[in-house]
C-alpha cells in the first residue's frame, strides 16, 4: 500500500471528497506519489546509516572514517568488520571488550587470558599456520589492543596423527602438500 490509499484511506471517513474523480483526487495521487519518494529515500538513509543494516555508500562512508579498511568478502562480512571496529575504545580491559576489540582486526580472532598476570593470548582458529600478512595483522591488533598487555601469538598446525590418518604414505603427502609449509597447514 502506498501513500496514495494511505492518505484515501485517511480522508474516505469524512465522506466530503471525491477521491476517485474529483479536482482532489489527482492532487492526492501527486501528493502519494511524492510521498513514496520520500519514504524510500529516507528507508535508504536508515539503512545506509546503521552499520549492521548498510549495504552500500553507508559502508563505504564507514570505511573513511574508521582508522583500519576492514578485509571483507561479502557485504555481511563488512557489516561485522565495521560493527567490531566501531566498538574499538581505549582502555578495554575485560575479556569480553578484548575479544570485540580484537574482532575488529580483519580476520577471525579469539583472545583468552594468558598463563601470567596482565597477558592475554591470540589465536586464529579458523587460520591453519601463520596467517597471510601476519606482520600487518600483529601490528593493527597491538594498535587497538591496551598497551599494558603481554600479548602472546598462538598459531594452530597439522598434527602428525592428523597427517597420518589423513595421508598414507609419503607419496601421497608429496602429491598433496608438495612444501613443508603446504603439509603444516594441510587440514
Amino acid at each position: 500500500m502506498g501513500y496514495f490509499e494511505y492518505l484515501k484511506g485517511t480522508l474516505e471517513p469524512l465522506g466530503i471528497y471525491d477521491l476517485e474523480s474529483g479536482v482532489g483526487a489527482g492532487e492526492l495521487f501527486a501528493a502519494g506519489l511524492e510521498l513514496d519518494k520520500v519514504f524510500l529515500e529516507l528507508e535508504e538513509l536508515c539503512r545506509e546509516a546503521i552499520a549492521a543494516t548498510s549495504r552500500s555508500y553507508g559502508i563505504k562512508n564507514y570505511e573513511k572514517i574508521l582508522p583500519y579498511r576492514p578485509s571483507y568478502i561479502t557485504i555481511e562480512d563488512a557489516q561485522r568488520a565495521i560493527t567490531s571496529l566501531l566498538r574499538i575504545r581505549g582502555g578495554s580491559f575485560t575479556l569480553d571488550m578484548l575479544q570485540s576489540t580484537v574482532s575488529g582486526c580483519g580476520i577471525r580472532a579469539e583472545v583468552y587470558e594468558g598463563g601470567t598476570g596482565m597477558s592475554a593470548v591470540v589465536s586464529f582458529p579458523e587460520n591453519r599456520g601463520i596467517p597471510e600478512d601476519f606482520d600487518k595483522l600483529k601490528r593493527r591488533i597491538e594498535e587497538i589492543m591496551p598497551c599494558h598487555l603481554n600479548l602472546e601469538y598462538r598459531f594452530t598446525y597439522a598434527s602428525w596423527r592428523e597427517l597420518m590418518e589423513g595421508l598414507h604414505d609419503w607419496r601421497s603427502i608429496e602429491s598433496k602438500a608438495p612444501r613443508w609449509r603446504d603439509v603444516e597447514t594441510y587440514f
